[in-house]
């Protein structure tokens, strides 16, 4: 032991410390010196990198770590990193030689090695007698500890990943598993029910926080495994319980061995679990193999009985059918019942519901149909809500379609949920249970509920309130539309009446024309060709003469007359044409070059008129002066252009000679224009006043709404 101490205080002189990736100098007297030393420091000691050079035995070897005994305890080391790391083939046995420096591991302190040389073959030290209470403490980590048991379960493979079989073993307290590189599977599965003694290196299991959970332990040798009393050769030669005694009372403990029990099959769902009965009490049974039972078919259960949520199960269960029975009844039960858990009395016959077969009637609350997730129906019943899952099945539609509210009757093995410990007087509280289909053939629908709920409701009245808005938008969309429409539509109809009444008016006047030319300009012609005629068979010089100045005189006023035509058939632009603007126009061309003054006056403010009553008023206007100025022979023409708020109108004023209106009015000589005015003002619905006397002029006044 001194000569280790020495070799590893020179070591410590001799390499720097890293921590962080920098060197950090250690003074030698502080290093620790031995595994144990090491095991002491805390995470941050641990992390600074003391330099290790030890001599000592290997106990396990993995592909890139082994466990390390320096004689006295043991600890994890790391292999030297590289690609050859693996190539360093480390057995239990082995004297090695190492160097390297500490660093902190998931719980406990390790080494990080930097070379490593075997030198030897070593012993392997005295195990460590142990309890299932110490190993989980996680203070035997990495130590070499042996301890008994019961085989229970073995598999292939370990938590390491190595090749390997693992072997959970049941001893006082609980389980835990052995896992070996060198011992066979077919060995494993003999010590099955065996009474064993393990021996290997303590490994403790962590969580992400570096937490102890449990240990197993680790074994390369042969001999870890050894058997102190062999198991039944027939598993049904173990001891034989009843599903109401299946723990008894026993003052002194024992390893756990296989248990026989015998009951009928209420449910199975193979390799899973199967569950049974012996009318009274109910078991969970979790086989070995994937064998189908029948419901009410009789069988024997050779297993291991373990506590699982409070209740006893049955696991690695061999079974074996020895008869058949009918159908187990299910107990009708409700939540009241299966939740009033209590205490058996002495020689009761009180039922047991869990895991036993049960029929219950709620109310279909709502249907869980979740991919990745067992297919459920929730049920109402008496106030609780009971889930209701058929997890080995592909649901039918029949039960995806059954909707909420109706009234279902439904059969299966009832799983209870308790608190954690015992509360109050011993007894445990059950705070919910759920019903586990074993068909789909379970559940009956005793009163299918109405189409109509209120969640269909709901979506009616939503859907009516949308219909009824889109309603509303489309009336109120339509009326705009019929009302812009309409517009459209009396505008183009005010348009059309416009261009018929124009053509109408358009057509009048061209009567009217027809006849002034008819009476006027082809009378006129047709005596003119007259006194042409006349001039040829004239027999003297003074006769021909006469008849040409007729002529002349007979052209002269053809020539007036159509001169008249064509003003009248002038059309005036209402859109800028303002009354008596026009009317100045009018009597510049009318009377300009005559001795006749004309003037152009009015009251009240000028507006702008539709186009048929500013045309004819201007054509009125019109026929008055050029009536005035044919026959009239005035000296002065007044023209009054007169606004009201609900009228217009003009009148033309002049000092002539004047006329009897009452014998000319008409179409006497010289006055043939008034039949035309008349006609004008009938046609934009006016009213006409004429006034004339002789020797004191002549006044023609046109009225008109507007």
């Amino acid at each position: 032991m001194l000569i280790k101490t020495l070799i590893c205080l020179i070591a410590i002189s001799a390499l720097p410390e890293t921590a962080g990736g920098q060197a950090v100098n250690v003074d030698a007297s502080t290093a620790p010196a031995t595994i144990a030393a090491i095991r002491n420091l805390s995470n941050a000691e641990a992390n600074r990198g003391y330099p290790v050079q030890m001599e000592g035995t290997v106990l396990f070897g993995s592909p890139t770590s082994f466990i390390f005994h320096d004689g006295e305890t043991a600890i994890w080391c790391d292999k030297p990193t590289g690609d050859d790391r693996s190539l360093i083939r480390l057995t239990a046995g082995m004297l090695v030689e190492i160097e390297g420096q500490t660093n902190r591991g998931h719980s406990a302190p390790i080494i990080q090695c930097s070379r490593v040389t075997v030198i030897g073959t070593g012993e392997l030290p005295p195990p460590r007698k142990t309890s299932l209470a110490e190993l989980n403490s996680g203070v035997l980590d990495c130590q070499w500890v042996t301890i008994d048991g019961v085989g229970i379960s073995a598999q292939q493979g370990n938590f390491l990943k190595m090749a390997g079989t693992s072997l959970v073993v049941s001893t006082f307290g609980g389980e835990f598993v052995f896992n070996s590189t060198a011992i066979s599977p077919e060995k494993m599965e003999s010590v099955i029910d065996a009474e064993i003694t393990v021996t290997g290196v303590c490994l403790p299991r962590f969580n992400n926080r570096g937490n102890v959970l449990d240990s197993d332990i680790m074994s390369s040798v042969r001999d870890g495994l050894r058997v102190t009393k062999e198991a039944n050769k027939n598993p049904f030669d173990s001891n034989k319980v009843t599903l109401g005694s299946l723990f008894e009372f026993d003052s002194v403990w024992s390893p756990t061995h296989r248990k026989v029990v015998t009951g009928t099959v209420t449910a199975c769902e193979p390799g899973h679990q199967i569950f049974i009965t012996d009318g009274l009490h109910n078991l969970r049974v979790i086989p070995q193999t994937f064998d189908i039972f029948a419901i009410g078919e009789i069988i024997q259960c050779a297993g291991f009985l373990e506590m699982e949520a409070n209740f006893p199960v049955l696991r690695t269960s061999i079974i074996q059918s020895i008869g058949t029975d009918k159908p187990p009844e299910p107990n009708v039960v409700t939540p009241e019942t299966v939740l009033s858990l209590q205490l058996l009395a002495p020689n009761s016959h009180q039922r047991d519901y869990q895991a036993g077969l049960v029929r219950l009637t709620g109310k279909l609350i709502a249907v869980e149909d979740q991919l990745g997730k067992p297919f459920q129906l929730i049920l109402d019943a008496d106030g609780s809500l009971v889930p209701v899952t058929l997890a080995s099945f592909q649901p039918p539609r029949h039960l995806r379609n059954i909707r909420p509210g109706s009234t279902l009757e439904v059969t299966g093995i009832c799983s209870i949920r308790t608190s954690d410990r015992p509360e109050v007087n011993r007894v445990l509280s059950a705070e919910s249970f759920e019903i586990r289909l074993r068909s789909p053939q379970d559940v009956t629908v005793l009163s299918a509920a109405s189409w109509w709920n209120a969640t269909r409701l709901l979506l009616l009245l939503a859907g009516t309130v949308a219909l009824l808005l889109a309603s509303l938008l489309v009336i109120f969309w339509m009326r705009r539309r019929i009302a812009q429409r309409g517009a459209e539509l009396a505008e183009a109809r005010r348009e059309k009446d416009a261009l018929e009444l124009v053509a109408a008016t358009t057509k009048q006047e061209r009567t009217r024309v027809a006849a002034d030319l008819h009476d006027t300009l082809e009378q006129s012609l047709a005596g003119v060709a007259l006194q042409l005629r006349a001039i040829e068979t004239a027999r003297t010089q003074d006769l021909a003469e006469r008849n040409l100045s007729l002529a002349t005189q007979i052209l002269a006023q053809s020539r007036e007359d159509l001169r008249r035509s064509v003003w009248n058939l002038r059309v005036t632009d209402s859109g800028v044409t303002l009354l008596r603007d026009e009317l100045r126009k009018i009597c510049l061309a009318i009377f300009s070059g005559t001795p006749i003054t004309a003037e152009v006056g009015g009251k009240g403010t000028e507006r702008k008129l539709d186009v048929l009553t500013t045309d004819n008023l201007i054509m009125i206007s019109k026929e008055a002066m050029t009536n005035a100025l044919k026959h009239g022979n005035p000296n002065r023409i007044q023209i009054d252009v007169d606004y009201t708020a609900q009228s217009v109108s003009i009148s033309v004023s002049d000092d002539g000679c004047g006329f009897d209106s009452e014998k000319v009015a008409g179409t006497h000589q010289g006055h043939f224009g008034l039949t035309g005015m008349k006609e004008r003002v009938r046609r934009i619905g006016g009213e006409l006043v004429l006034e004339s006397k002789p020797d004191h002029g002549t006044r023609v006044e046109v009225t008109v709404t507007c």
